[in-house]
């Protein structure tokens, strides 16, 4: 992807984290303006609001005040907020100052490794994330 000169993005690679709570999570806040997204995601992490699971929703509980498959994933809200206040932080370095939104979104698998000294078999999960945000 190239990036254009009225974007600034973050990434970051191999977070410990389930990539499909992380996907649910983009599909919640990508086309939010920052400050929406940053209170969205603080509001998770305080389990004030949950994320609705729209495509990974097997097996997954309706909670209060949803009407649909919902789960509040903190450990990843929490490092999904990291890398969002990274493209906040870039985009004000690069000039951009009026109102920024989430522009793009992307996810991947990360490299999924055992766990040293645990139960023989057991891979931990990661998550790649590169948020892009932009100006309106």
């Amino acid at each position: 992807m190239e990036v254009q000169s009225h974007q600034a993005y973050a990434k970051q690679e191999n977070m410990p984290v389930s990539w499909k709570d992380v996907t649910e999570i983009g599909r919640f806040v990508k086309g939010d303006e920052v400050e929406k997204a940053e209170r969205k995601l603080r509001m998770v992490t305080e389990k004030e609001l949950a994320v609705p699971f729209t495509k990974f929703n097997s097996d997954v509980g309706h909670k209060s005040g949803h009407s649909e498959p919902a789960r509040y994933p903190v450990k990843a809200a929490e490092h999904v907020l990291e890398v969002l206040n990274s493209a906040k932080k870039n985009a004000e370095n690069e000039g951009l100052n009026d109102t920024l939104y989430v522009q793009e979104f992307i996810t991947n698998k990360g490299t999924e490794y055992a766990t040293p000294s645990r139960i023989r078999g057991r891979k931990t999960k990661a998550a790649h994330v590169k948020i892009a945000v932009g100006e309106r």
